[in-house]
């Protein structure tokens, strides 16, 4: 199917301070690939450098530009003097978006239908993240980047944002998950890089791998990483 995304030796400084250190990678089109680390191994900068948010210091990403790019952030802004149904009619005319049945299937698996009339001011925590996903992601994007997607959620929003990411699974579009809670995507993710300290310390295809293997993938490579000397 070829690539959607390819990162080229990519680098960013923050001043003197490395976030990314020269990370390559290939994310093949039709891929849930996820990457994982602790706080502060570079996810979001990576994420931000692949969604053209963030210019890198040194390297450069490719992606094709025949597909849409779709990028649900941590803290995006909803207009909070309108409903989730106000923010969604806003948002899909800020991004053109002309698909209302995927619209729909948007809302209803993130079980946003219920709380359409309700003001964001006074959404909770889950919620409020269910329908920041959906506003970001309205014009149906075929290469979706989803930014620590169940942080803070409760066990019923972890289960509704799964359920979204098996559905674009299942439609075979392109998902870059940044997290720091894998456990939440085993049997879920298909290929899989850990970064630490800005670095990529491991890549490979884990669709055959189950959950408690993953883990262990995942654990041993921060381990081995944090045992070698941090050199810039």
């Amino acid at each position: 199917m070829g690539d959607a995304v390819a990162v080229k030796d990519v680098s960013r400084y923050f001043g003197s301070r490395p976030a990314l250190i020269d990370v390559s990678l290939k994310i093949r089109k039709g891929c849930i690939f996820c990457i994982a680390g602790p706080n502060g191994s570079g996810k979001t900068t990576l994420l931000s450098i692949i969604a053209g948010v963030l210019a890198p210091s040194k390297g450069m990403v490719e992606i094709d530009r025949n597909l849409r790019l779709g990028y649900a952030y941590q803290h995006p802004k909803l207009s909070e003097e309108l409903t989730a149904g106000e923010n969604l009619a806003f948002f899909s005319q800020l991004t053109d978006a002309r698909d209302a049945k995927w619209g729909k299937n948007l809302v209803k698996v993130l079980k946003l239908d219920e709380i359409l009339d309700d003001n964001a001011d006074g959404l909770s925590s889950g919620t409020r993240k269910r329908l920041e996903i959906a506003v970001s992601l309205l014009h149906n994007p075929e290469i979706i980047l989803l930014d620590e997607p169940t942080a803070g959620l409760d066990v019923e929003s972890t289960r509704e944002v799964l359920g979204l990411v098996k559905l674009f699974k299942k439609e075979r579009k392109t998902v870059v998950v940044a997290t720091h809670q894998l456990e939440n995507f085993c049997g879920i993710c298909e290929r899989l890089a850990v970064l630490s300290r800005g670095r990529l310390v491991l890549e490979r295809d884990v669709r055959k791998v189950c959950g408690k293997r993953l883990m262990q993938l995942y654990e041993s490579a921060l381990a081995e990483a944090s045992e070698k000397p941090h050199i810039l």
